[in-house]
């Protein structure tokens, strides 16, 4: 993968034209690729972290499910 200064650094010396077609490239692939869903709140963020949760526990967290047993799932217990 390219970083920042890689890509920068391919870009000097090129005409105008096209760094303008690279621009619209980009604006293209942004449109396209970098869709970004908008952020989970409430309900769905904590369905979700409970998921995120429960595969790294490897087990079923069970009903009421606390903080205080997402911390012992994260952390170990004794925190």
């Amino acid at each position: 993968m390219a970083t920042e200064r890689e890509i920068l650094k391919a870009l000097e010396g090129l005409p105008p034209a096209v760094l303008e077609e690279i621009k619209d490239f980009i604006t293209l692939l942004k449109e396209k690729k970098g869709l970004r869903r908008p952020p989970l709140t409430g309900k769905a963020l904590a369905r979700k972290q409970v998921a995120a949760i429960t595969k790294w526990a490897g087990r079923d967290l069970g009903p009421g499910f606390s903080g205080r047993d997402h911390d012992e799932v994260l952390y170990g217990s004794g925190r």
